[in-house]
């Protein structure tokens, strides 16, 4: 399989998400590490109460999955947004039972997680500016 450059940045955002996974995501307590698997796999819990920012995962697959749209900056932008907004909450809930947490820090897995939006949208953004440039020229 030949990689193209012009689906190089998406690559990079694929495998930034999935280094993610195997990273600490944030530290509870100043002494609790979440990694980024168990935060994807539970984080839907927090969905309910402070964590809308976990819907960023759902985004980010969707801007994959539509990469050759125009709704795929979209989808990249709004987890990008959503995923920095992850910096705003300062408790977490730890589980089910409604038991809270307090974001002490954040681990590389954080920063990946991050990375990997914004590279998406710098993917779409070129992608969109290529596609405008074509049709402005024909």
């Amino acid at each position: 399989m030949k990689i193209k450059n012009k689906n190089l940045l998406y690559y990079a955002s694929v495998v930034l998400y999935i280094i993610s996974l195997t990273q600490n995501a944030y530290i509870l307590n100043q002494e609790e590490e979440h990694y980024g698997y168990l935060v994807l796999i539970f984080g839907f819990y927090a969905v309910f109460d402070s964590g809308i920012s976990w819907l960023a995962n759902i985004l980010i697959i969707f801007s994959w999955l539509f990469r050759h749209k125009k709704t795929s900056l979209y989808f990249s932008l709004s987890a990008l947004i959503l995923g920095l907004s992850f910096l705003l909450i300062d408790k977490v809930v730890m589980g089910t039972n409604n038991i809270y947490g307090n974001i002490t820090g954040y681990g590389i897995g954080y920063y990946l997680w991050v990375s990997s939006f914004l590279v998406m949208t710098i993917q779409n953004i070129m992608t969109y500016n290529k596609r405008s440039a074509q049709t402005i020229f024909k």
